[in-house]
């Protein structure tokens, strides 16, 4: 595996504000956050993609979401928290991680969604294909 900088910051090889650690995750503050107070939660075994991270560790990594969220909201004065993950060509390291992101109303993040046509879309046929997907 090459560099992660993220396995570094774990190993305290890089610096990172971490504000929580166990044995499975760490929570570290984003160097390029959305809003003042975006944390990371990062499992400590390193996997790419949210479908290649562990059971237990991905039971850590919504439990320390959750516990992050809660501080962050007692903290600052949020309108409310997004919690989000990107996955293949979305994400911007390769290592799994959760961001967990203080809301403003007004902040200027959001989320656009695209025009479809769902008229258009088979829902059937769409729930069996991944209802088959999953039974594998």
């Amino acid at each position: 595996m090459s560099s992660c900088i993220f396995c570094d910051i774990i190993d305290r090889k890089a610096e990172g504000h971490i504000i929580y650690e166990d044995d499975l995750v760490c929570c570290f503050m984003d160097k390029y956050p959305i809003n003042p107070g975006h944390v990371l939660v990062v499992p400590k075994r390193h996997a790419a993609e949210f479908t290649d991270v562990d059971p237990a560790s991905l039971q850590a990594v919504i439990l320390a979401a959750q516990k992050a969220a809660k501080a962050i909201e007692s903290s600052f004065e949020t309108d409310g928290i997004t919690v989000m993950q990107n996955n293949g060509i979305f994400k911007d390291v390769e290592h799994y991680h959760m961001h967990i992101v203080p809301r403003y109303k007004g902040d200027g993040f959001g989320w656009v969604e695209p025009e479809i046509d769902v008229s258009s879309v088979d829902l059937e046929a769409l729930e069996q294909k991944i209802r088959g997907a999953m039974t594998k």
